[in-house]
């Protein structure tokens, strides 16, 4: 048997085609219908490597193994990296365990072909035991590759996105930026940290913020594109550059990097972790200790400095916004947490470093504990109050558009332009027939100008006329306009179903592991759509997919002042 794995930066087509193959495994996703054509054209099974995933099931599995490697790595302020580090490997410590099915599934292989260099392809090629070919090894083709790849990508950056990816990446211990961050006016006056590193996950912070008119809050940017306005009043904005020492603890580095090492070494024991450890994958760990300890020092600097009597991240998976809040607890300082989106499957394996956590309503609350496992004592809803509106349902019957809302697909492997090519001819001709227009509303992480050429290359010049796409911040006016929303599984469903708008979910797109489409149409959040033909019928389903007149209230329930104020500014019994 001679199989191929193809790459995601690789297309269907070039050379390779014309090598004979027994099967070829894409490495990326696409959907269903985009791999029959292919196997039909080349006349071999064609499958991605996502379709052995098991929605949920690969979810759970993990916060047990995660656990192995806990208590290892202690830094002096109590801080556990592995808790930090191991998130961030996750995914790919996921991909391994594809990676075995996939070996098992091909075990009569005996060439194994990648179309370039991978992580999955070595660990194919340990599994199996087998030689590993390469068509694209050589250098200089992979740096031009690179090189054209990174370029069409800068290119579609606006200077503001652009300038967050320098700083990232060559100034990722604020080296540069302490030099121009001011620090903001001393006080001694209590307040609420709430750290961010995006715009999303500051204005849920800030919408808490708002509840407590009385109560001061820092807000604290990592990145600058955690940025944005304006800011309640009873907020101060800061740059975390300026808290940031400049001077490293070399030995505190060394001491930690051994721990790593002997860590690695206990783990590689576990047959779960035999085979990322040999291809190299915790290797990462002591380079997100050199770019971590800065940042932890930063966040020490603000705690110092300022009288914090309690914290409040919407994002405790990402380590700008997780190493405040596992500060804040070392300190006996209340510590909650919440989501900027409607759920996060990533509370299935982390560690709670919180003495609460805000859930929005019901349907994340069940998702927490039925889904995640999570502890329904560590659980509160409470979200933030909506303005108020005398009708509580935004639909109308004579809303203009049938609005798609994207998601960053290429965050996931995803190929993009097989989604659009299976989707927008279909909402083009959903459009005609109930007299509206189809408006693309990309995601903040995506490039309006590039799904803008994406859109021409596809569609029809007649379907072209009924398409506009716009990256403008979804707003009350837009959901006005909204006649029916589709999209996958983005937080605008949810928004949506709160504000008496149908939704329709393209479930055969869904992500591999989260189960965030199921739990949506569980909660009547959207309307589940099977394949994409169901696209076609949505003039004559809409009606049915209006949500129900109780389901903003299941979604919901805002927290009262005095209960938010409890959680964020008085010690944990525990602690007090």
């Amino acid at each position: 048997m001679r199989v191929l794995l193809l790459h995601p930066d690789d297309a269907f087509c070039g050379s390779w085609i014309a090598q004979r193959w027994d099967s070829v495994v894409d490495l990326g996703r696409a959907p269903r219908s985009f791999y029959d054509e292919c196997s039909a054209r080349l006349g071999i099974p064609v499958f991605s490597i996502f379709d052995l995933a098991r929605e949920v099931q690969d979810l759970q599995i993990w916060r047990g193994l995660l656990e192995l490697g806990m208590g290892r790595v202690m830094d002096r302020f109590g801080i556990d990296w592995w808790d930090v580090v191991g998130l961030l490997l996750q995914p790919e410590l996921q991909d391994v365990r594809l990676a075995l099915r996939l070996a098992e599934k091909l075990s009569g292989c005996r060439t194994l072909v990648a179309s370039r260099p991978s992580m999955i392809a070595d660990a194919m090629q340990l599994q199996l035991g087998i030689p590993l070919e390469v068509l694209h090894r050589g250098v200089g083709k992979r740096l031009v590759a690179s090189v054209l790849r990174r370029g069409r990508a800068a290119a579609n950056l606006s200077l503001a996105q652009l300038r967050q990816v320098i700083f990232d990446k060559y100034d990722p211990r604020y080296g540069w930026r302490k030099k121009i961050a001011r620090l903001p006016r001393r006080s001694s006056e209590p307040v609420v940290l709430l750290p961010t590193a995006y715009s999303n996950v500051t204005k849920t912070a800030l919408s808490y913020a708002r509840v407590l008119p009385e109560q001061r809050f820092l807000l604290v940017l990592a990145r600058e594109s955690g940025e944005v306005s304006p800011v309640p009043g009873n907020v101060q904005t800061a740059n975390l550059a300026a808290f940031a020492t400049g001077k490293g603890d070399r030995e505190e580095l060394q001491t930690l990097e051994v721990r790593w090492k002997q860590m690695e070494q206990s783990l590689r024991e576990h047959p779960e972790f035999r085979l990322p450890i040999q291809i190299g994958i915790l290797k990462k760990g002591p380079r997100w200790l050199r770019w971590g300890l800065p940042v932890r020092d930063a966040w020490n600097q603000v705690f110092e400095t300022r009288s914090v009597v309690g914290c409040l991240s919407a994002d405790d998976s990402n380590p700008y916004t997780r190493i405040p809040l596992l500060l804040a607890r070392q300190r006996g300082i209340p510590a909650v947490a919440c989501h900027h989106g409607a759920l996060d499957c990533r509370m299935a394996f982390k560690k709670l470093q919180f003495s609460n956590y805000l859930a929005k309503g019901e349907m994340e609350r069940d998702y927490l504990e039925r889904i995640c496992g999570v502890d329904a004592g560590r659980i509160q809803v409470g979200a933030t109050p909506a303005p108020p509106r005398e009708n509580p349902s935004l639909w109308s019957e004579r809303a203009p558009w049938i609005v798609f809302f994207t998601e960053p697909y290429e965050t996931d492997l995803w190929r993009v332009e097989a989604i659009y090519r299976e989707v927008l001819p279909r909402l083009c001709a959903a459009a005609r027939k109930s007299g509206k227009r189809v408006v693309l509303k990309v995601h903040p992480f995506e490039s309006a100008r590039q799904r803008r050429r994406l859109v021409k290359r596809i569609l029809s010049k007649e379907d072209q006329k009924l398409v506009n796409v716009t990256d403008a911040l979804l707003s009350r006016e837009i959901l006005q306009k909204t006649w029916c929303a589709v999209t996958v599984e983005s937080t605008v469903a949810f928004e949506c179903a709160s504000a008496g708008i149908p939704a329709f979910l393209c479930g055969w797109l869904r992500h591999a592991y989260a189960g965030y489409a199921p739990q949506y149409a569980r909660f009547d959040v959207g309307q589940m759509l099977e394949s994409p033909d169901d696209l076609l019928r949505i003039p004559g389903t809409l009606r049915a997919a209006i949500p129900a007149l109780d389901t903003a209230s299941r979604l919901v329930q805002a927290i009262s002042p005095p209960a938010l104020s409890a959680l964020l500014c008085q010690p944990p019994s525990g602690l007090r």
